[in-house]
Formats: C-alpha cells, sequence, structure tokens
C-alpha cells in the first residue's frame, strides 16, 4: 500500500495547524500590545474607567509587570470612591473587593471596603425600619460572601423578626374582632419593630380604650386566660336564678335580678356578661 498520499495529507494538516497556532499568538501578541497601549494612554488621560478595563484584560492574558499592576491598581481605588460618591454603591463595592484581593491592597483598602460594607448594612437596617423589607433585602443580597459573610444570616433575622411582628398584628385583629380584650393586649404589646407599632397605633388605641373602660367597670384580667371573673357566691346566684325562672322571667331578666339582689352589677367583658360586686 502506497502511505504517501497519505503522509502527504498528515504534513498538511500539520503545516496548517502550526500556521494557525502562529496566527492566534500573533493576533494574541497584538491584541496584549493594544492593551499595554491603552493602559499607558488612559493613566495619562486619567481616564480611569479605559484604564481599569484594559489593564484587567491585560491582566487576563499575561501576569502584569509591576507598574502595570500599581497602574490598575490606583486606577481602581479612584474609580471606586467616584463611583461610591456618584451612589453607584454596588459598583464601588466590587471594584474595591478586586483592588482588596490583589497583591498591590494597601490597608487603607481593606479599611475602606469595610467601611462601605458598614454603610450599606446599615442602609438595609435603616430601610427595614422603616417597614421596607424588600429594599433591605436587596440591599444585602447584592454583597458577595467577602464583603459581608454574614448576609445570609443576617438576611434570615430580619426576615423571622417581621414575620413575627406580622404575625402577633394579624392574632391582635383577630382577637380584638372576637373582643378577647385582654388577649389582644397582650399579644399588640409585644410588637418590637418600629413599622409594625406605628402600623398598629389604631388597633392599639382601640384596644387600650376598651381594657381601661373595662378596669373602670371592674372587670380584672385574668393571669392566666384573660377571661373576666364573677366575686359574687356562684352558688347563691345559681339559686336566685332558678327562683326566678319559675316565677316565669326569661334567663336574662332572672340573671340580671338575681345579681342585683346579690348587691353586683352586670359587667360586659367582650362577649359574655358577669355579675360583679
Amino acid at each position: 500500500m502506497n502511505r504517501s498520499p497519505l503522509r502527504r495529507r498528515l504534513f498538511q494538516l500539520t503545516a496548517v495547524a502550526a500556521t494557525v497556532v502562529l496566527v492566534l499568538k500573533a493576533m494574541v501578541y497584538g491584541w496584549q500590545r493594544q492593551l499595554m497601549h491603552r493602559l499607558q494612554r488612559s493613566v495619562t488621560d486619567e481616564d480611569h474607567i479605559a484604564c481599569v478595563a484594559s489593564g484587567e484584560q491585560l491582566a487576563r492574558l499575561r501576569p502584569l509587570e509591576l507598574a502595570e499592576a500599581s497602574q490598575l491598581a490606583h486606577c481602581r481605588r479612584v474609580l471606586a470612591s467616584d463611583y461610591w460618591v456618584t451612589g453607584e454603591h454596588q459598583k464601588a463595592l466590587d471594584l474595591l473587593e478586586r483592588l482588596v484581593n490583589s497583591p498591590q491592597m494597601a490597608a487603607a483598602d481593606q479599611l475602606q471596603l469595610s467601611e462601605w460594607v458598614r454603610q450599606r448594612r446599615d442602609r438595609a437596617v435603616e430601610h427595614y425600619r422603616r417597614g421596607e423589607l424588600s429594599t433591605a433585602v436587596t440591599l444585602l443580597q447584592d454583597l458577595s460572601d467577602g464583603q459581608e459573610p454574614q448576609r445570609k444570616t443576617l438576611i434570615e433575622s430580619l426576615r423571622i423578626r417581621w414575620n413575627l411582628n406580622q404575625q402577633l398584628y394579624e392574632q391582635a385583629e383577630r382577637l380584638r374582632t372576637e373582643e378577647r380584650w385582654w388577649e389582644a393586649f397582650n399579644t399588640i404589646n409585644q410588637l418590637d419593630h418600629p413599622w409594625w407599632r406605628a402600623h398598629a397605633k389604631p388597633l392599639q388605641d382601640e384596644i387600650v380604650t376598651v381594657t381601661r373602660a373595662l378596669t373602670g367597670q371592674g372587670v380584672e384580667r385574668d393571669g392566666h386566660s384573660g377571661s373576666a371573673r364573677h366575686n359574687v357566691p356562684l352558688d347563691e346566684l345559681d339559686h336566685r336564678v332558678r327562683i326566678h325562672l319559675i316565677r316565669s322571667m326569661d334567663s336574662w331578666q332572672a340573671y340580671t335580678q338575681a345579681c342585683h339582689e346579690l348587691g353586683g352589677m352586670i359587667v360586659n367583658y367582650g362577649p359574655e356578661s358577669v355579675c360583679r360586686r
């Protein structure tokens, strides 16, 4: 079998592959040269955006020279500060984090990053206290794990506290509807979130007004269930009620008359009425 055509074909393919490699190397080298010139020009022009872009692209192609790395660090530092001043906080944080993770990091860079993260965290908490839970969560979620390692825990704690206050408010509303005033009073006083406290103020005022009125009528709070208690002898009260029922009074008239005879008065407590002296 004649192997010459096969050998020639392999030789041609090898030559083509070598040519492609050389072309690619030339293209990469040419692109590197362009990026080097762009980096130098942007430093001269104080174009920090172009400086960071060209420097980071060049770093992905080859290790930077010491001077190039120093120029890139300077541009990152200045551009991050510019972003922060103009309100582009996440861009500033991400850029400064890349600087902190580079060999050109200075101690001041780490301190600045920590301060900006603290301000972002404080801003998130401020939104949360104003009732803007979703905004607070977004601000914290945008932080990287390197910027705020505890962000997931913090977000979860905010959500838990928010949900607890929401459940307490809804429970107080339900207890108000059921006229279980003392239980509603205890529940609404457990709110500990500023926004939910303000939101619940009308409901709280209503509950406080009713419980004060009940207290003025002599209705005390039961330490266990919050229900009102009779303080007249129940056996005597029941006996007198049965007597009046025999005399053809209806049940309410019999109960009222028996209470008065024992020196008591009818006090309305939510859905029930009690006889108290």
